[in-house]
């Protein structure tokens, strides 16, 4: 029973920290504020069990008093009645513990058992591409990538086109087949060459879409907004290219981004709407950049719903937690990115870090909540070039009119 009560602990204590760490950078904390917070948090998971177990044996829990015994011990003759003799304070974070191993784990089975995929989504198909073997040599030399890129399982390199059919239940006709790639998360660091990022363009415009919506985090130096016009300002689209800034982005030099992007032919949504026209028929394109950049565009002055449901309203955010704003304002379509679908994913767990206030509910592909559909991509690239059963994704998705 002891070892029963001490391994439920540690489940409970990983998950409390895990997931202050995943809400850490949900919100709108400084960078610097925010990775101070995430090191304490990391240190304060390892070293807690350490600490709680060195203090165990040299107490001599187990033994039947405290004073002497050894780890042997705790586990052969530990008994219910003894961890009422522990501190005050111990048993409490322990009771806290014990709750949240329970509670955390139900939930994980039902996620990962029962979760169904949604009913809008009416195709679903992936495909890799290894994006390292299609640098021309002269690219590979003046682009070359970090030692992290090459440690052994890293993914960061292998990307996924992932092609999703999607119902929209109040989308006009005309606008049935309606594509558009969607990317976020680049993450110019420089430690990804920029070859890589080319091809990624190049892939997309291969594609072909109606529209590109781009959802955040573009840089992680400002010198490497010099990346833009050969990059992202290649990109092609039918209706344009569209893009909301990020949280990384806010860090260097937005409006010098922006004002890059917007002469290269990009249209700037931050905290704005507005409206195009495809085949005939309105669609709104609005650009939700809370919560590092305020204010959130508004919408009361849009084209009211007409009998059929139009006009299709789509919206870019780079958080999914902005979710429930975009369901407040009707949104059809809620295009999101910053979570890296987890980045690193874990065998049967699945992924353990995501910067959401939701942790890891979101962290990639199709949610129906009524009337806003989400799409939640796993982006190009990352800040650390580490991502392990995540590969980075282009999203290709066709919309739909829902059928009868």
């Amino acid at each position: 029973m002891t070892l029963v009560l001490l391994l439920l602990a540690l489940l409970g204590h990983a998950f409390i920290w895990v997931a202050l760490i995943n809400r850490t950078h949900s919100g709108r904390l400084s960078h610097g504020l925010s990775r101070c917070i995430t090191v304490v948090c990391f240190l304060i998971l390892a070293v807690v069990p350490v600490w709680f177990g060195w203090w165990l044996v040299s107490a001599g829990f187990g033994s039947g008093e405290f004073g002497s015994g050894g780890l042997g011990r705790i586990w052969q003759h530990g008994s219910l009645a003894q961890w009422r003799q522990l501190p005050a304070g111990w048993l409490a974070y322990l009771i806290v513990c014990w709750s949240s191993a329970p509670l955390t784990t139900g939930w994980w089975v039902w996620r990962t058992m029962f979760r169904r995929t949604p009913g809008v989504l009416r195709l679903h198909r992936r495909r890799s591409v290894t994006l390292a073997g299609n640098l021309t040599r002269d690219d590979s030399k003046e682009h070359l990538h970090h030692y992290l890129v090459h440690l052994p399982g890293n993914e960061i390199l292998k990307l996924d086109r992932t092609d999703r059919d999607v119902d929209v239940p109040r989308m006009a006709p005309a606008l049935d087949g309606l594509s558009i790639v969607h990317l976020s998360d680049f993450h110019f660091t420089g430690r990804v060459g920029k070859a890589y990022f080319r091809e990624v363009v190049r892939l997309c415009n291969q594609t072909e879409p109606d529209m590109v919506a781009i959802t955040g985090d573009l840089i992680d130096s400002s010198d490497l907004i010099d990346w833009m016009p050969d990059t992202l300002g290649s990109m092609e689209s039918r209706y344009g290219v569209y893009f909301v800034l990020g949280n990384h982005d806010v860090r260097f030099n937005p409006q010098r981004l922006r004002r890059t992007l917007v002469d290269h032919g990009l249209v700037d949504l931050g905290g704005r709407w507005v409206e195009i026209e495809v085949s005939g028929e309105p669609v709104i394109l609005a650009g939700n950049e809370l919560p590092w950049i305020a204010p959130a565009p508004d919408m009361s002055g849009c084209p009211p719903r007409t009998p059929g449901g139009g006009p299709l309203r789509i919206v870019l955010s780079h958080s999914p937690d902005q979710l429930a704003w975009a369901q407040d304002h009707d949104a059809d379509l809620f295009l999101a990115g910053h979570t890296h679908g987890g980045q690193i994913c874990f065998p049967l767990i699945g992924p353990i870090f995501s910067p959401s206030r939701s942790g890891v509910r979101y962290t990639e592909g199709i949610f129906h909540a009524p009337p806003t559909i989400m799409h939640v991509t796993r982006g190009i690239s990352a800040e650390i070039p580490i991502r392990f059963n995540c590969p980075p994704e282009m999203s290709h998705l066709v919309l739909r009119a829902m059928r009868k």
